[in-house]
């Protein structure tokens, strides 16, 4: 009787939820492994590690669903129950992927920025059910999400072509995974609060149907607004996404879609330390007016976390929705066809920030000035996949040869400022606004073109497996085209560019507990574009080849894992160097990642669990060039040598629970910049951030009221209300976000 209530409900939920006007999306979910054996159709979860806060399978690209020993790089399958502990509704990615130790935090409320060995993600760089390019560089839509898979290191083998946005994958694969329904049908509903004023509504419906339950449907919605934990930025989220599976004897399918608007006002705190010297900026009124900068000697001491630095006006607003569909077709037990298909069409409408993103420090004092400015960054992306596995014998050899065809499109439009971007006035870190001759929303823009990039490719591997030893031996080939609009032109110009990635590895397993590995892999990226604060505005950089050299081993037990690796990984450079008076983007160099990555998860002991990663890496810029020498041999920009994190979950009983993380970040480089402008020059001052430890702490309890099952949450984000400097995008800090309550009330119906 409860389960057909429960069934009626959920109908019922979901035609209200579409007769609200929402825009449709659809959902979609990694392709699992499949039987010939069985008519009954089985729906397969990930399977969790000890302690759940990581799986033990998960995403590696074109190889698909693999269990984490039999993958010989660092791989790392973050869980739904580490996204709920510490996403909460304002907080970036980030924050729940720092447990992996190849990945540092770089992102905010604004941004879904994080690093992944040293080299620059967001959510455009990203997977989503292993399609490419499909999210938004800015805040995520991780309501929708029920696990992140981690392939740290470049492998343009396993992750295909893509085309990205103000990001790369050289550092590894980040593949998001949608939720998508289980066999237990249940409608969840959830009411958050965090921040100052922040305050929360998701829903989430589940339900299979059909014969042998062969179609799942799962509904998931978002209703966000308020005050964030940081003085007058508020944010403004609406969203829905929604995912539907088919799997059968012969086939599976995935298709899922997300809808969602967001604003975000205010919440600007990204800052750049500038040099001496003297700069001409135009005022609100147009007039010229010469500044004086008498530059900063020394990183200023941290100021506030909670309160607002942004210019009134200040104010970012977006929406967009991208969809994609995964097909697999078994044509017998030992051969599979495979398609991946995506969408994407995401809007910033509003950009009403600082310049370059960021205020210029000008001196000691802390004083910073409000240059501002206003685009929009339209764009459409697609992803097209086609492949086969295929696995069969010669003699005792097992081999399991994957073939792929792909290709990836973004096309965007770029903007010009109207009446161009402007001097408003001035204010200090510590003692805050100076003066503010206009609202920053004076500001406008007009809408023009600006990129079109393509790029396809070929991959042909061959998965190798001899009684304790297992090969991989794989060719990925692709070319672009990069086309940039002129201005001064009004035509587009084309750098055109190819590349072959090799990868292989060989890895050895004593028994089921132990896998030792080797293994390269190289990443091709379409080339950079110099960005409209260079005078070579639209110039397309020559493609950069990331190449990878790891070994590692990995320890499994009943209790847990551990993992070590040891990675060298080499880039050529972009960098931006003046030359008379003027400042250029240009490839010049290389920078050098070398590091050591260790981890454990699983549990400590009855009722403990933990999470726990440390990582090194020694990353320096070399064979510069005349115009940068004085950076050979130096740490690179925004890339410290120690970091860590450990989570530690004591789990009382079915009931309740409590978990404490501490992460820490080393010391961190980084340059003084001239002054509206991001060019570093010889007479730049090379500082270093101090290291920093952050603290959360919360505590979980399961009850029941009137016989309804409720989740209790309490979080506190930065528990000490550290303050401190992020160095992120290479020469910029940002401001930490300080101590943040989160609260929730789940229900499930």
């Amino acid at each position: 009787m409860l389960k057909g209530k429960r069934k009626a409900l959920s109908v019922s939920v979901m035609l209200a939820i579409f007769g609200m006007g929402y825009s449709a999306v659809a959902a979609a979910a990694e392709p699992s492994t499949h039987s010939f054996e069985l008519e009954k159709i089985i729906v397969e979860g990930e399977r969790a590690l000890p302690g759940e806060m990581v799986n033990a399978n998960g995403s590696v690209g074109i190889l698909g669903n693999k269990d984490v020993m039999d993958t010989p790089f660092s791989v790392t399958n973050v869980s739904q129950k580490t996204l709920d502990l510490f996403l909460g509704p304002n907080e970036p990615l980030d924050k729940a992927l720092v447990g992996v130790p190849s990945v540092r935090a770089s992102g905010s409320v604004l941004h879904g920025d994080f690093s992944v060995r040293g080299f620059r993600s967001n959510g455009t760089s990203m997977y989503v059910n292993g399609v490419h390019g499909v999210m938004t560089q800015f805040n995520l839509p991780m309501y929708a999400m029920e696990g992140i898979d981690v392939v740290s290191g470049p492998n343009s083998m396993l992750g295909a072509s893509g085309v990205q946005y103000e990001s790369n994958t050289a550092g590894g694969i980040v593949n998001a995974r949608t939720k998508r329904a289980g066999m237990e049908d249940f409608i969840k509903y959830k009411q958050t609060f965090s921040g100052k004023g922040s305050f929360g509504e998701y829903l989430d419906v589940s339900q299979r149907f059909g014969k042998n339950k062969s179609w799942g449907v799962r509904l998931n919605t978002e209703l966000l607004n308020g005050e964030t934990a940081v003085d007058d930025a508020d944010m403004k989220a609406k969203g829905i996404a929604l995912n539907i599976d088919h799997k059968g004897k012969h086939s599976s399918t995935n298709l899922f879609a997300n809808y969602r608007d967001l604003d975000i006002y205010n919440g600007i705190r990204w800052f750049k330390l500038a040099n001496p010297g003297t700069a001409t900026v135009t005022d609100a009124d147009g007039n010229k007016v010469t500044r004086t900068i008498p530059g900063v000697t020394y990183v200023p001491d941290a100021p506030k976390g909670g309160r607002n630095y942004a210019a009134e006006g200040t104010w970012k607003a977006g929406y967009g929705w991208f969809a994609t569909l995964n097909h697999e077709q078994y044509v017998n037990k030992d051969w599979t066809l495979f398609a991946n298909f995506g969408y994407s069409r995401q809007k910033l409408n509003q950009n009403v920030s600082p310049n370059m993103s960021s205020y210029w420090i000008t001196d000691d004092l802390g004083n910073y000035d409000y240059i501002q400015t206003n685009s929009a960054t339209p764009q459409r992306s697609y992803y097209a996949q086609i492949g086969s596995r295929n696995k069969f014998k010669t003699g005792d050899v097992k081999h399991e040869v994957i073939l792929s065809l792909d290709k990836a499109w973004r096309n965007r439009n770029g903007s010009t400022t109207v009446p161009g971007t402007r001097y408003l006035g001035e204010a200090n870190i510590y003692t805050g606004p100076i003066n503010q001759d206009a609202n920053a929303r004076m500001i406008g823009y007009t809408t023009r073109p600006n990129n079109k990039t393509s790029i396809w490719g070929i991959s042909l591997l061959d998965n190798i497996e001899y009684k304790k030893w297992n090969a991989m031996i794989g060719v990925h080939k692709h070319e672009a085209n990069a086309r940039s609009w002129s201005t001064a032109t009004e035509t587009y110009h084309s750098v055109k560019s190819d590349a072959t990635c090799p990868t292989y590895s060989l890895s050895y397993k004593p028994d089921e507990n132990w896998l030792i590995y080797g293994h390269h892999a190289e990443n091709f990226d379409v080339g950079a574009e110099a960005g409209a604060s260079y005078a070579n505005a639209g110039e397309i950089m020559p493609p950069a080849k990331t190449k990878q050299n790891e070994i590692g081993v990995k320890y499994g037990t009943k209790n847990g894992l551990f993992t070590l690796a040891y990675f060298d990984i080499e880039q050529a450079s972009n960098i931006s160097v003046n030359r008379d008076g003027k400042n250029y983007l240009v490839q010049d160099g290389k920078i050098s990642h070398k590091g050591v990555e260790l981890s454990y998860n699983g549990k400590l002991a009855k009722k403990w669990n933990a999470m726990i990663g440390l990582a090194y890496m020694d990353a320096k810029y070399k064979n510069m060039g005349a115009a940068a020498a004085y950076k050979n041999g130096q740490r690179e920009s925004g890339q410290g040598k120690w970091s860590a994190s450990a989570a530690i979950e004591y789990k009382a009983d079915e009931k309740f629970s409590a978990i404490a993380r501490a992460t820490y970040t080393g010391s961190t480089p980084f340059y003084t910049v001239n002054y509206n402008s991001s060019t570093v020059t010889a007479s730049s001052r090379h500082l270093n951030a101090p290291a920093y430890t952050v603290v959360d702490l919360g505590v979980t309890y399961n009850t029941k009221i009137n016989k309804i099952p409720v989740k209790l949450s309490a979080m506190c984000y930065n528990l000490f209300n550290k303050d401190y400097w992020v160095v992120a995008r290479g020469d910029q800090v940002y401001l930490s976000t300080p101590r943040t309550f989160f609260l929730s009330a789940e229900f499930k119906l």
